[in-house]
């Protein structure tokens, strides 16, 4: 009877083994989700802002916005390949780094929501006259969406992607036409292959524009964050974070292209407006509809779920509270969704600009991204058999020089753009991280007094990781 028993118990462990597997996201749905992240903010929002502002120098800021993601995917891949989890970029920075630094992410996570509202500053800008009858503010129209998101992934990561990804195939027609029935209405007096070739803008501008389509062009870097709900992660994650940005690449070159060609580029406001010069209205209604606004809501769903996985794993080491990790029968914590969300609309609720937030949101996200760049030196010292055995194959010594060269390139980035917004904003993001700090060490020690040694608990080893290197021996 006791065999029986226990063959029935393995047979049903088994079964709820091949159903987490089943529910998992694969590949072509992992770069779908990445692709979609990176499409949306990047091309029907940023580009024509940068596209007005610098004219033909779009398309030299675009190719060192793809030099730079190229130089941060090799980090995130060679780290995301060795010791893959989601909220990785706590874990790495906590774990691999010091505790300090993973404060440091947690506090930034709380800043990472400004992005969740570019989308629905931007979703707002186009939906709004597409529907002029429904007599809409752009403020509701962006907080609607956001509220209707947030009732969508309380069901889960992977309805919420199936969903993004149906999206992604109306975006890339969208995208196809923009494209193909723009080329053909270039007119040479709007830009030449030599304003191309030597624009006229200086370093400095150029490494503004850069940082902010850098933010845009790493979307892909959101499906890391999910890595435990990715079917082999150690394979997929690293395939999907250097090919989506490669193949946006392109898109966004060739969009710039129509952009800065179709009408003098000081004119653009947005792409539905270049559009509707070689658009009819239907086709005209389709692009705005499976572009702009499928566009949006596809790079919305990725860098929302990344946020939550974040403060979720923030909270599962008692950085936050430890309700923020409790999770609903879909496996969403669903107190970390609400706190991402609310901090979102309320930014959405203040009616600020497009382009302040963009830069706002590029600033911090370029600013985060420092002590993650730094992983793979790291990860390498605590964790060699991992990476040796990873589906990267790269010399330490070459990651480690690569992964310097990248920090000090983000960090010249960062400061270009603080130095494009005004004092009070950027006096206000530090005033977040002072606060942040201020928080974390009056937690140590409420925690302390309990019994609990918080900065001691997040320097003890990942388990997984540990449990991966000791296969290896």
């Amino acid at each position: 009877m006791q065999e029986k028993e226990k063959f029935v118990m393995q047979e049903k462990e088994k079964f709820v083994m091949q159903e987490k597997e089943r529910k998992k996201i694969g590949p072509v749905g992992a770069i779908l989700m990445g692709i979609g992240c990176i499409v949306g903010s990047g091309i029907f929002g940023t580009l024509p802002t940068v596209a007005a502002e610098y004219g033909a120098g779009v398309i030299w800021a675009l190719v060192g916005a793809v030099f730079v993601i190229i130089l941060r995917c090799v980090s995130s891949m060679y780290t995301s390949a060795a010791i893959p989890s989601s909220g990785s970029q706590f874990l790495w920075a906590s774990k691999l780094i010091h505790p300090y630094v993973g404060a440091f992410i947690s506090f930034s996570t709380l800043l990472m929501p400004t992005m969740v509202a570019l989308f629905g500053v931007l979703f707002s800008m186009y939906f709004a006259p597409l529907f002029p009858s429904l007599e809409i503010s752009d403020t509701v129209a962006a907080v609607g969406l956001l509220a209707v998101f947030t009732v969508v992934a309380w069901f889960g990561n992977k309805n919420t992607v199936l969903i993004s990804n149906i999206m992604v195939a109306m975006l890339m027609i969208a995208i196809f036409l923009y494209i193909v029935l723009g080329l053909p209405n270039l007119d040479a007096e709007n830009v030449t292959f030599g304003e191309i070739v030597k624009p006229g803008v200086g370093l400095s501008s150029l490494a503004a524009a850069i940082g902010v389509l850098t933010s845009s062009l790493s979307g892909a870097s959101s499906v890391s964050q999910i890595a435990d709900d990715v079917k082999n992660p150690g394979t997929v994650i690293p395939m999907t974070l250097v090919a989506c940005p490669v193949i946006v690449a392109v898109v966004y070159i060739l969009m710039a292209v129509v952009t800065i060609g179709v009408i003098p580029s000081a004119e653009v406001t947005s792409l539905s407006q270049v559009a509707s010069h070689f658009m009819s209205p239907a086709l005209l209604t389709f692009f705005i509809v499976g572009g702009p606004i499928c566009g949006i809501i596809t790079s919305l769903v990725p860098v929302a779920l990344a946020c939550v996985a974040l403060v979720e794993q923030s909270a599962r080491e008692k950085v936050f509270p430890e309700f923020m990790a409790k999770q609903n029968k879909h496996g969403v914590a669903y107190w970390s969704l609400f706190l991402v969300m609310a901090i979102a609309i309320g930014i959405c609720a203040t009616g600020a600009t497009f382009g302040v937030v963009m830069t706002v949101f590029s600033f911090c996200n370029t600013v985060a991204e420092l002590p993650n760049v730094l992983s793979p030196i790291l990860s390498y010292k605590k964790y060699p058999k991992c990476c040796d055995n990873s589906s990267v194959k790269m010399g330490p010594k070459t990651v480690q020089v690569l992964a310097i060269i990248t920090f000090i390139v983000c960090g010249y980035l960062a400061i270009q753009m603080a130095l494009t917004l005004d004092a009070m904003t950027v006096t206000s993001i530090f005033a977040v991280f002072a606060v942040g700090y201020l928080y974390f060490f009056i937690r140590v020690k409420y925690l302390k007094g309990k019994g609990v040694d918080l900065i001691q608990e997040m320097k003890v080893p990942y388990q997984p990781w540990e449990e991966k290197e000791a296969s290896y021996q």
